[in-house]
């Protein structure tokens, strides 16, 4: 590899040990492959971006035709065309994007077509190929980014500069440079929730449908958009759920009953509801209602909860109200 260019993506790349360095420096250029040239490479991606996937596909060689988790067929928005970057190609309906099908030789970004900015946003990004590299990310932005400003640059995009909040696959987020642990890992398979809540002006991420807590604040009166970046070559992410909702009264009561019944229960398993108001809640607010472990790992797990935090996100623990279980 040609030295000035190994150079070039080093001086760019996050502030890491000179071994993650090299790292990273030489498996954005190129996807893993099987030549015996690459085998290093392809183990040192192997170890560095492991994460959970939502299923079991991947490990049995069934990663190009799984559908997991790809139940709706309704999508409130995708990918916009007009506001991607060069390297950056979008198909399938215009719900999956592949990022640098060649070679990549910086940072490549899509945005939504659908601007977000009064009422309760729920998407879910699969990642549908090996995640690696310097950076894969999801978050949102406003108009002001430049999409086409690390093409040339190995970076973390998303969350560079204030007019775009992000997640990495590192489980950092960053926001103004500035980085946060937040999760673990996610890596091929692995689907990412995003609740943005303009009510509260909270943005929240799930990992394989389990809440991860609220990751930023501060966001009222912003017009904002869906985004991913990647540096990675031939990787790619996929819409497979983007839904809103209203705020109102009905939304935050269903909120209240994910709080109150423990979380390894469904809540419209678990209360009583009429037939027609079951399936409306079903359509529309599932991502809220699902149940999901109680041990799951979260970033706020270790620190007391906000009133603001358990107003927008996840459940927390109450014995004042109670719910009726339907028979069994």
């Amino acid at each position: 590899m040609d030295s000035n260019v190994d150079e070039k993506q080093q001086s760019n790349s996050p502030i890491q040990p000179d071994s993650l360095r090299i790292q990273y420096s030489t498996s954005d250029l190129d996807s893993p492959i099987s030549s015996d040239e690459d085998s290093i490479n392809l183990e040192m991606i192997n170890v560095k971006s492991k994460g959970e996937a939502f299923c079991d596909c991947h490990k049995k060689g069934k990663e190009k035709e799984c559908t997991c988790g790809e139940e709706d067929t309704c999508f409130d928005w995708t990918w916009d065309e007009e506001s991607k970057s060069h390297a950056s190609f979008i198909k399938e309906g215009d719900r999956e994007v592949m990022f640098h099908i060649d070679y990549s030789g910086g940072t490549a970004a899509v945005r939504g077509n659908t601007k977000l900015h009064k009422d309760q946003y729920y998407w879910e990004i699969k990642m549908t190929t090996p995640v690696y590299g310097t950076d894969m990310m999801v978050g949102v932005c406003t108009t002001d980014i430049d999409l086409n400003k690390c093409r040339h640059v190995f970076c973390s995009m998303i969350g560079q500069d204030s007019d775009s909040w992000g997640l990495s696959y590192t489980g950092h987020l960053q926001h103004k440079k500035n980085k946060q642990s937040y999760s673990s890992k996610f890596g091929q398979g692995s689907i990412v929730g995003v609740h943005l809540d303009m009510w509260h002006g909270t943005l929240s991420f799930y990992k394989n449908r389990k809440p991860l807590g609220i990751a930023y604040t501060g966001l009222q009166g912003k017009i904002l958009y869906p985004v991913v970046s990647s540096t990675a070559a031939r990787s790619g992410m996929k819409i497979i759920r983007c839904c809103s909702f209203p705020t109102s009264l009905q939304f935050m009561c269903c909120q209240v009953l994910r709080k109150v019944i423990p979380s390894h229960l469904d809540v419209l398993t678990a209360v009583e509801l009429p037939p027609g108001l079951k399936e409306f809640l079903k359509n529309n607010v599932q991502w809220l209602l699902q149940p999901f472990p109680s041990s799951a790992p979260g970033p706020l797990k270790s620190r007391k909860r906000t009133h603001s935090e358990e107003d927008a996100d996840g459940p927390g623990p109450s014995k004042r109200i109670k719910y009726k279980l339907l028979d069994k």
